[in-house]
């Protein structure tokens, strides 16, 4: 377990990371929940309770950052610890800690177009393929199989590597009005938050003080200030708009 604070920003935090207890998040239900897109690669941790933004219209497919033109939506990784001493405070989604390589086992947007022939017969004298035979007839077990002498094969086969640079893929929360959770990732001294201040992401992603500039940015209520499951000071927060 952490004696320390490890967030280098969250200042509320007491020990180790920040984390978030979720009261009454409608993620949950609602399944918005977006998990697809790797971590940007010049970000090397995301804390639960830190917000980010679900940039598809990045390079290389689209990635999580804190430049997105859509909403900001909540960090809240699975959290996994390995060590029995270890507390939910001790995690946070570290680049370090993550090698993946493969995004995916099949790259659907790097097809391998082949032709491949469908007629009896041997090679004419230049070694190719004689087109005036007569064409096999059509395969009931071969996907799109015709009586053409030629059929397109599409191979997706290959496996769609991580853009370079990047190597964790993050769990973001869509987080709606009226939801309920309790959190110390937040930019403020201990003792200073108080029942009815308000709180919106930084540029960075880590709550401050203050108003979101716009419905994509939003703003949560202090409704209590509280404590986290492993008695850290913590505050409740409601999303208001």
């Amino acid at each position: 377990m952490a004696k320390t604070r490890l967030s280098e920003k969250a200042t509320y935090v007491a020990r180790g990371y920040g984390q978030v207890e979720p009261n009454h998040l409608s993620a949950q239900k609602t399944a918005q929940i977006y998990a697809q897109l790797p971590a940007a690669a010049d970000i090397d941790i995301l804390e639960n309770g830190q917000f980010a933004t679900y940039n598809y219209a990045a390079a290389d497919g689209g990635a999580v950052d804190f430049e997105g033109a859509g909403e900001w939506m909540m960090v809240f990784n699975e959290i996994k610890l390995y060590r029995d001493f270890e507390q939910d405070c001790d995690f946070a989604m570290k680049k370090e800690d993550y090698v993946a390589r493969v995004y995916s086992p099949i790259d659907g947007t790097q097809a391998l177009t082949e032709w491949q022939a469908r007629f009896y017969g041997a090679k004419d004298s230049e070694g190719k393929d004689n087109a005036e035979r007569v064409t096999k007839p059509a395969s009931p077990y071969e996907v799109d199989s015709t009586d053409d002498p030629f059929k397109v094969v599409e191979n997706y086969k290959k496996p769609k590597f991580m853009p370079e640079g990047t190597r964790m893929v993050p769990r973001l929360f869509k987080i709606n009005i009226g939801d309920i959770w309790t959190t110390n990732t937040i930019k403020a001294e201990p003792g200073s938050l108080e029942v009815g201040m308000t709180l919106t992401p930084d540029t960075d992603g880590y709550l401050k003080v203050g108003e979101g500039a716009d419905a994509l940015h939003p703003t949560m209520q202090i409704v209590k200030v509280y404590t986290m499951p492993d008695m850290q000071p913590g505050v409740k927060v409601m999303r208001i708009k």
